[in-house]
């Protein structure tokens, strides 16, 4: 550092001569305007960060520098760095200050500020931006208007949090699912403050909810939840006829979801080369639909694109499943059908003039079949909770074959998220009757 440098230290400005001085000292014989004024403001700044260091700055006797700066660690506060040359003293200070300003902002940053940081981080580790979207609608729904998200990360202790998530579930009436789904922004974040050395520790880990504040979820009634064995055949016979009437394989898709269980994002990612030559009975499921978002510059997210992409929802998904006489037959109408309309270019199975079949469409469709034939509206995944109920039911069909077919990864889910009467309440006193009279004949011969 030159002396007019060192007799500068201190100051927020600097003279012409100092200018001067700062061009011959750049080693090029042209400099472009704004790299000048980059240096001539990082000039300033150096100055103004040197201004907070109130210590006396000692020239020893070997003819190196020290000085002190603040340290909260020590006893007197302070300790004692010592540098070879004045320039290099100068360097240290301007790093050292620097460095404080920054772990002191990083120190009151909130959860309002930190979220953004967070949520790139997250939507790194996920390919879903349907699931990105969903955060972002959480965090505008729970956090937003929260004051929480105002209070430094380092405030947020085990009583805070317990204090905040008990009021939100009781104030909110959130059931399991949802407080859990409502924690994830917040638990995630304050974790990833930890590795980041933001705080000390994850409070968000440190106390336990009580479950009986939870709204209990209702259980649905199963003839809400299957199409009961005198619905199934009329629905079916529906989509056959509408298929004979608009020769649109889309019909088929209704009676192929009973033979198969799939999915409806899967069924619409269906190819003819998923039918598996070695083994004719099975199709392999490899892929599936999804709804692909993008978030604008203004924070809102545009309109979802329908793409398929090549892995299944998981990794149990990825499975063969068996085609019954049924479905191959169903599969050869789709075929011929194909055909005669000149859908060529494609090896998607169900397809339109406008080519692959979406799973909102299937959904339409099916409900539509209900209200024509007077039942009470139903979904494309109760087809499949209807398959999966009709398996169990039946007598010689091992559960983890079953949980194997629908691509389960445990037979836990299967037995409780899709088991289901789906007899009529009339055929379902008659067995109840059967059962217990069989019954009372064994007890009393």
């Amino acid at each position: 550092m030159t002396r007019t440098n060192v007799e500068t230290i201190g100051r927020k400005h600097i003279s012409i001569k100092e200018l001067l001085d700062l061009l011959n000292a750049i080693n090029c014989d042209k400099v472009e305007v704004d790299e000048l004024l980059d240096i001539i403001i990082e000039r300033m700044k150096n100055n103004e960060i040197l201004s907070q260091h109130h210590y006396a700055i000692t020239e020893n006797s070997d003819g190196r520098f020290s000085t002190y700066v603040p340290d909260d660690t020590k006893r007197n506060h302070r300790r004692k760095i010592c540098k070879s040359s004045r320039e290099a003293l100068d360097k240290a200070l301007i790093k050292f200050y620097k460095e404080r300003e920054e772990k002191q902002s990083t120190r009151n940053i909130s959860l309002r500020q930190f979220y953004p940081e967070w949520f790139e981080y997250k939507s790194l580790h996920t390919n879903s931006s349907a699931y990105m979207r969903t955060i972002d609608e959480l965090w505008k729904k729970y956090y937003v208007n929260d004051p929480i998200v105002d209070r430094p990360l380092v405030e947020l202790d085990e009583c805070t949090l317990d204090t905040w998530a008990h009021t939100l579930i009781k104030s909110k009436g959130l059931g399991k699912r949802q407080y859990y789904n409502m924690a994830i922004i917040i638990r995630q974040s304050l974790e990833l403050a930890r590795k980041k050395g933001i705080v000390a520790y994850n409070a968000f880990n440190n106390f336990k909810v009580d479950y009986k504040l939870f709204k209990p979820s209702e259980k649905k009634p199963d003839a809400t939840q299957v199409f009961l064995t005198d619905e199934q055949p009329l629905i079916e016979q529906e989509a056959y006829k509408d298929f004979e009437n608009s020769q649109k394989a889309a019909c088929l898709a209704i009676p192929f979801a009973f033979q198969t269980g799939l999915r409806m994002s899967e069924i619409v990612a269906l190819r003819w080369s998923d039918i598996d030559e070695e083994q004719e009975n099975c199709i392999h499921v490899q892929r599936m639909e999804i709804k692909e978002y993008e978030k604008l510059s203004d924070g809102t997210w545009g309109n979802p694109k329908r793409v398929v992409i090549s892995r299944t929802k998981t990794i149990q998904g990825n499975r063969n499943v068996y085609l019954t006489t049924v479905a191959k037959e169903i599969l050869e109408q789709i075929r011929l059908c194909n055909e005669q309309k000149g859908y060529n270019n494609t090896d998607y199975i169900f397809l339109n003039e406008r080519g692959r079949v979406t799973a909102p469409s299937l959904d339409k469709r099916i409900r539509r079949y209900c209200r024509k034939i007077g039942i009470s509206e139903k979904g494309m995944h109760k087809i499949r909770k209807t398959y999966i109920s009709t398996l169990i039911d039946a007598e010689d069909i091992n559960i983890n074959y079953i949980r194997e077919q629908v691509g389960h990864a445990d037979e836990r889910t299967t037995y409780g998220n899709y088991c289901f009467n789906r007899k009529p309440k009339s055929l379902t006193a008659q067995s109840m009757e059967k059962a217990l009279a069989h019954r009372e004949e064994k007890n009393n011969p």
